[in-house]
């Protein structure tokens, strides 16, 4: 059949595609730049202060061959979790939920004041969404005296003694302790002994206090190991110095310590 005769429509040019602007994320408060969506680990890691860079080292995190044969391990633990790494003291050893520092009022108002509101697939996230997430009367970071407290109403509540996978700490020195490492048998250990978060530190940028190892980025462990801030978004948490404040409700400690072997080797 000749198509003579029929009126063919005449295509419109196309519209040049208009490229991609992506929207830029919401500040928080104190100006430090966050990354949204899917991000390498790159990304997601604090960078060392150089000032102090002798001084800082990094985490080693969840699934970390070293730590898989330490038990740090999703796939072995059988649930998802932040990114808690136990730490010890001279008083009572290891023990995260039995060994804990109390903070103040003062103290849980500025940590309030340490998160800020994003939007993150679609949901908007603010300060008491990421308060509610740090602290329950158990299984938290933040836990509480009885179970009818709050962090919202308490004058105070507990700082379970934990660092977080992928984040930096500060050491003073490296001593050889004898102690029983979790899920090890007892013996004489590298441990260094970490510099942590004093009241005054409260008024020093976030920047500073995270690239020196004194705030931490609460990352969380989840299926297969896979690293990410929390559910919450990007959530911050100081490395509280038991100097300023009382350890398990009654003593002082000077300091906290971590085993070398939960640190990654500096590069020379």
């Amino acid at each position: 059949m000749s198509p003579k005769g029929l009126k063919l429509k005449k295509k419109k040019p196309n519209k040049p595609i208009k490229p991609f602007k992506p929207k830029k994320p919401a500040q928080p408060a104190n100006g430090q730049k966050f990354l949204l969506g899917a991000q390498s680990h790159a990304e997601l890691l604090i960078q060392p202060s150089p000032a102090l860079e002798a001084k800082i080292y990094r985490i080693r995190r969840w699934g970390d061959p070293v730590m898989v044969a330490l038990g740090f391990d999703v796939n072995q633990v059988g649930t998802t979790n932040f990114q808690a790494v136990g730490l010890y003291n001279k008083l009572t050893g290891f023990g995260a939920v039995s060994n804990f520092i109390r903070i103040d009022r003062e103290d849980i108002d500025n940590l309030q004041k340490m998160q800020f509101a994003e939007e993150r697939n679609g949901k908007q996230l603010t300060p008491k969404n990421k308060m509610d997430w740090l602290a329950a009367f158990r299984g938290k970071l933040y836990m509480y005296d009885h179970e009818t407290d709050s962090w919202e109403g308490s004058e105070r509540i507990r700082w379970g003694t934990v660092a977080l996978g992928g984040n930096l700490v500060q050491v003073e020195r490296f001593e050889n302790i004898e102690a029983k490492l979790p899920g090890g048998a007892l013996g004489v250990h590298k441990m260094a002994r970490l510099v942590g978060f004093r009241k005054s530190d409260w008024a020093r940028p976030l920047k500073e206090l995270l690239a020196e190892g004194l705030v931490h980025r609460c990352y969380c462990a989840y299926k297969n190991n896979q690293f990410g801030d929390t559910p919450k978004g990007i959530v911050y948490s100081p490395f509280f110095s038991p100097r300023d404040r009382d350890f398990n409700g009654k003593k002082k400690i000077d300091a906290l310590y971590i085993p070398a072997v939960y640190l990654e080797p500096k590069i020379e």
